[in-house]
């Protein structure tokens, strides 16, 4: 059975420029050495692919994915992972709810809090009242 996300995954990934090149060269031993060399292969591959940004979103999305994805290797995709958690914590800690303000410390030159006090907290004058 097809669904919408495998078509567009199919769409894609035909259109990749990996397509034509060593699968190899995308999933290196590890991180130096020689392997260092298929590591900058596999991302200038990754450089001219028309579908980088769809590629990236797939191995985000199917975590956890091996090799070079999206010209990011998996500890990359960690770490942009982490960055997106940490920015979307910050995000919703500025948008949500107004911390209460303090109230001022108690003292004897506290003055007494005014009726029609203001959105600055001065006091807009006495109160006039229909009698």
């Amino acid at each position: 059975m097809r669904t919408a996300v495998t078509d567009h995954l199919a769409e894609w990934w035909s259109l990749a420029a990996c397509q034509h090149a060593d699968p190899d060269l995308f999933f290196p031993i590890s991180a130096a050495g020689p392997a260092r060399a298929q590591l900058v292969g596999a991302k200038a591959v990754c450089a001219r692919c028309p579908v980088r940004p769809d590629c990236l979103r797939y191995a985000l999305a199917a975590d956890p994915v091996q090799g070079v994805w999206g010209g990011l290797t998996e500890e990359e995709r960690r770490l942009l992972r982490q960055r997106e958690t940490k920015a979307r914590v910050r995000a919703a800690r500025r948008s949500g709810p107004a911390s209460p303000a303090r109230p001022a410390p108690p003292g004897p030159l506290r003055e007494p809090a005014c009726p029609r006090a203001g959105r600055r907290g001065g006091c807009l004058g006495p109160a006039i009242r229909d009698s």
